[in-house]
């Protein structure tokens, strides 16, 4: 996934910012500034949100089903 598809989703997802969904994550603000290409991991949590978001459940209701801190 590169940066530009990155920063359009998680924009649809309704986070202001790359900083703000790092933060959601639980990943360091500055992390994203230094990835060309956004690393699978990342993009995994990425598209799962946005299928979250379509369907109506909330990234934190992920994370409390799955028990994620």
């Amino acid at each position: 996934m590169e940066k530009k598809e990155f920063k359009k989703i998680i924009k649809e997802i309704g986070f202001p910012s790359q900083g703000k969904f790092a933060e959601e994550i639980g990943v360091k603000a500055t992390t994203f500034t230094t990835y060309k290409v956004i690393p699978t991991h990342i993009k995994r949590i990425t598209k799962l949100a946005l299928l979250a978001k379509q369907n109506g459940v909330s990234l934190e209701e992920i994370r409390n089903s799955l028990k994620v801190d």
